[in-house]
Parts: C-alpha cells; structure tokens; sequence
C-alpha cells in the first residue's frame, strides 16, 4: 500500500512538473566563431528553433541575442540587426546584446558613430567584456584612429583578454624579424594578439603590424601612411583597375621593396589576388631576398620561440577551437623547412618531433600522415 501510495505521489509530481521543464527547454546557445564554427544550414535551423522558442515564451534579451547570433552566421545580416536592437531595447545593459549590435553596425553597416555608443554604454555595464573590447579595437583601425586602438589593445593585454597560446603565438611572430620590417596578417587571432603585445609590453614596437583586410579601408591606410611615412609606396591610395585597395597597396610594397616585408603563415593570396615569392622564415613568409638562412630559421623553433603553450594541458582547448587549430601553423612552417636541403639532417629531425608533438596533441590527423612519411625518408 505504501509502495502504491508512492508511485502515485511521483506520477502527480511528473504531470506537474513536466510543463514546467518543458518550459524551461530552449535550443541549444549559438556558439562564437572562436568557440566552433557550424556549417549554414546549423545555423539556418538554430535561427528557426530560437524564433519558434520566442514565439512561445516571449522575447528575452539573451533569446534574442542567440537569434541574433544565428541570422548573423547564416548570411541573414538585417534580420541579425533587427534581432540586436530589439535585445538592446528590452535589456539596455545587457553587454552581450551591446556588443553584437555594435558589430553588425560597425562591420556590415558602417555606422560607427552609432557602433561606438553603444560600445560606450557596453564598457560602463561590463569595461573588460571581451568581445565589447575586439569590436571597439576594430572600429578604431576601421576608423584610422590607431592611438586609440592602441588605448583598447593596452587594455585588452592588462586584463589578460588575449589567451596565452595566442600571445605566445605572436610572440614568436615578432620576436625574430628585423627592424623595421613590415607585418601582414590575417585575422582577429594573428593581428590583434601581437598589437596587443606590443602596446602592452612595448615589444617590438618598431614592428609595423599591418592587417591586410583593414587595408582596404582608407581611412586607415591613410593613418598608416601618415604614422609610417617610409613605408608609403609611390602613388595615390586608390585601388588599381580590377583591384581591391588592399592588393593595390601591398604589391606596390613588395615591389618597392624600401623595408623587409613578411607575411602571416594565415595570409591566403588567393583571396589576396597577387603571390609573391615567399620564403618560410619561422612561424612568417618572408618576401624580401635578405633574412634568416633556411637553419637559422629552423633554430627558432627550438632556441628562441615560445613554444610549451602549444601543448599545454591546462589551457581549455575544448572551449576555444579555433586557437586549437590556429596552432596549425607552427606544424605547416616546421613541415615547409624540413623539405629545404640546406637544413642539416639532425634539425629535420627535431623539427618534424616537434611537429608531431603539436600535431599529435591537436588531432591533426591528416598533417600526422605527411610528418610520419618524412621522418622515413
């Protein structure tokens, strides 16, 4: 009779909570690129389950903001805005909601002016939110007002924003390049990293970190030119026939040649539009005919370069992917130097054990496949 009596309290208890859980369901967060990237139509399906959810219990600044997220990813850019505003009309200091609005104002509207005040009230919620931070370092270059990125960049450096793989990562960028030598990067993890290092440790300040993406701009390549007269090439700052800007500008560089020019290992010059001839000079490409020899470089790796935070254990790798797979380019480098014969037989070796170890611990199955056919040769 007890037992009976039991098993009916408990069923009560199912029935009655049972709505309210499924209440409190609601789809899976839209991560961040630099947590994992999802294919387009995951986001396409995550939009929909969000609005089905808002639809069903109602408009909340964190749903909409994952709405938001998931427009933003799908190629969806007005809904995403509309999405954003209508978060930063319910929650004003909601920092999340802040910041995604700003940075499709900024990036896919260009309206600055409305992206930096609604920065503004995101650094008075929360003044170290991360992505607060990165969107305002961008709109600053955007903008050619390269004293106040720096100003964010400091910040960014002293409350510790920038992982330690990544600033171990630029680091070893900086560390070994001649001076005056010009920089080309890529993206968020190879251009914000080093500027943050050098405007919070005055390293290698006399490094000119250029990202290429930014260079079409032109009001920060006007900046840049301004502050770095001698790196300026001949001619006016406008694209040639059939080129974007920031191709325009760069080959011009190159070509002059006035200062050593190296590019990230991350730099795609098929979306670039030119290939230089290009040197692997460490964890850079180097463009220029004088540097490093094919030794010397390799000797980074193992003498100069910052290298146990590749592998280390107690870095969360799980919740940050794209660092995982930004390690990559330690093991392409060591790999493209291996295959130089001017490398004695005893450096091969060390480099393609440390390129197995970053490989091996990152799951790079395919790029273990390559290592493993050169250690036999």
């Amino acid at each position: 009779m007890i037992h009976y009596a039991r098993s009916i309290v408990v069923i009560c208890l199912i029935i009655i909570l049972y709505p309210a859980t499924m209440a409190l369901a609601q789809p899976q967060s839209v991560p961040k690129l630099t947590e994992r990237q999802l294919d387009k139509a995951s986001y396409v399906t995550l939009a929909k389950e969000w609005k089905t959810y808002i639809e069903k219990h109602g408009e909340s600044a964190e749903a909409l903001f994952n709405l938001g997220m998931a427009y933003y990813y799908s190629g969806e850019k007005e809904a995403a805005r509309v999405a954003g505003e209508r978060a930063v009309e319910i929650d004003p200091d909601n920092p999340k909601a802040l910041a995604f609005l700003a940075k499709i104002l900024a990036k896919s509207q260009g309206e600055m002016d409305d992206a930096l005040e609604l920065l503004t009230r995101c650094r008075e919620v929360a003044p170290y939110h991360e992505d607060g931070m990165i969107t305002l370092a961008a709109i600053y270059l955007m903008r050619g007002e390269l004293k106040k990125s720096e100003e964010v960049f400091k910040t960014m450096f002293d409350q510790r924003i920038i992982s330690r793989p990544l600033q171990d990562h630029a680091y070893n960028m900086l560390v070994a390049l001649p001076h005056g030598a010009v920089l080309i990067t890529n993206g968020d993890n190879d251009t914000f990293p080093p500027l943050a290092l050098q405007a919070g440790m005055n390293f290698r300040n006399d490094v000119i970190v250029i990202n290429h993406h930014l260079l079409n701009g032109e009001e920060f390549a006007g900046a840049l030119f301004k502050r770095y007269p001698s790196i300026r090439p001949r001619g006016n700052i406008k694209p040639d026939k059939n080129q974007s800007l920031s191709t325009t500008l760069l080959k011009r560089m190159v070509d002059e040649g006035k200062v050593p020019m190296y590019f990230a290992t991350s730099v795609s010059f098929d979306d670039l539009g030119f290939s230089p001839q290009l040197t692997t000079e460490g964890i850079n490409n180097r463009s220029s005919k004088d540097g490093l020899t094919a030794e010397e470089s390799a000797r980074l790796f193992f003498e100069t370069y910052r290298m146990d935070s590749a592998t280390d254990w107690n870095f969360a790798w799980d919740l940050y992917p794209s660092h995982s797979h930004f390690m990559r380019n330690y093991v392409i480098c060591m790999i493209d130097l291996v295959k130089d014969d001017e490398i004695n037989l005893d450096t091969k070796q060390k480099l393609l054990s440390k390129a197995s170890d970053i490989a091996t611990f990152h799951d790079m199955t395919l790029i273990l496949y390559v290592i493993r056919s050169l250690q036999k040769k």
